[in-house]
């Protein structure tokens, strides 16, 4: 049996939807999940033959990964032109010549995530990431760290746009804004769970980088306290936000695209396979192909309400969609020598 080797964001590769692709394909899918978009485009670059598929947010395989040849083209008939909120997705899934690259999917706003019965979401939308920095909620918020969107949110508490080129002033800004950020916050870990029930046990009012998907599971479970929140405006051309979209690519081996690959694709991109991507990893994500009735009138409205679905085109309106940062690689290591610092301070005051 084929096995696919896949580098990508949690839920293909593990879970329940390994069985569902196995059931319908025969293939078996295998790999490694990552947290950051950039360090995953740069290891695929390192050692393309390592790897079939690579699922990765917005911007990447358009605009560095295809334009370097990493990624094969594929059949036109794997390209869609999906309708509004998800129109503005399919740019991301088409190279410069027009030809498909990849296969969009999870998508979303990816921004804050509250207990909505200790923080009102109104005042949360208002006052976006500078909650962080306000004394009020001096440890009573948590990070998840991934690194591409704590880079981003960072920014734009900072009133600063992290899509654009940063000046010495800018840098200036976003180290002292990280720095009292960092200071402030409860706790800071990559597991979502964690927060979650940190948001639920009254522990903290609220997390920074996460979104409908790392807060679907609690949702699931019944907790609709804990809602992901968009900013109502900001520093990116008046958004406060960020929605990203993942797309599925093949990457380049050979003249002729693998078959395997070419079927998961075809898989994720049918109902059957979009379904189950929304529901890998315990979540319940928005996806492209829920544009149409057929895809989304499958999801029961516990399901619908766990993502959101009624606030998500507005939200959405309210977001930045996610793109290559120019300075990603500075500002990267300036919040990694921050929390590093804030870690070291953090086991002082204990001894």
């Amino acid at each position: 049996m084929t096995t696919l080797r896949y580098l990508g964001w949690e839920g293909y590769a593990d879970g329940d939807f390994p069985s569902s692709l196995r059931a319908a394909t025969g293939l078996n899918i295998g790999g490694e999940n990552h947290v950051s978009d950039d360090l995953a485009c740069r290891k695929l670059m390192g050692d393309p033959g390592c790897w079939d598929i690579i699922n990765i947010n917005t911007p990447f395989v358009r605009d560095t990964l295809d334009p370097a040849g990493f990624i094969h083209s594929l059949p036109e008939a794997l390209g869609s032109q999906p309708s509004d909120p998800f129109e503005r997705f399919a740019a991301a899934a088409r190279g410069s010549g027009g030809n498909v690259i990849g296969v969009p999917q999870r998508c979303g706003p990816f921004n804050l995530v509250i207990n909505q019965d200790t923080l009102s979401p109104a005042l949360a939308r208002e006052q976006g990431f500078k909650l962080t920095l306000r004394s009020d909620f001096h440890r009573r918020f948590g990070i998840l760290s991934y690194d591409d969107f704590n880079v981003m949110h960072v920014a734009i508490a900072a009133d600063l746009n992290p899509f654009a080129a940063f000046d010495d002033a800018a840098f200036a800004v976003f180290s002292e804004t990280a720095r009292a950020i960092y200071r402030s916050a409860q706790m800071i870990t990559t597991d979502h769970d964690l927060l979650n029930r940190a948001l639920i046990d009254g522990d903290i009012d609220f997390y920074i980088s996460g979104g409908t998907y790392t807060a679907s599971p609690a949702r699931l479970a019944g907790r609709l306290e804990v809602r992901a929140i968009t900013p109502d405006s900001g520093p990116i051309e008046g958004k406060g936000g960020v929605a990203f979209v993942e797309i599925n690519a093949l990457v380049h081996h050979d003249v002729v695209p693998s078959e395997a690959g070419l079927s998961f694709l075809t898989f994720i991109s049918s109902d059957d396979g979009a379904i189950a991507a929304s529901l890998a990893a315990g979540a319940c994500n928005p996806v492209v192909q829920m544009h149409t009735s057929r895809v989304r009138g499958r999801f029961s409205r516990d399901q619908l309400l766990a993502m959101q679905w009624d606030d998500l085109e507005e939200d959405l309106s309210h977001c930045a969609d996610y793109a290559i940062m120019p300075d990603y690689q500075r500002l990267r290591g300036i919040l990694r020598r921050t929390a590093a610092s804030q870690s070291e301070l953090a086991l002082r005051s204990t001894d």
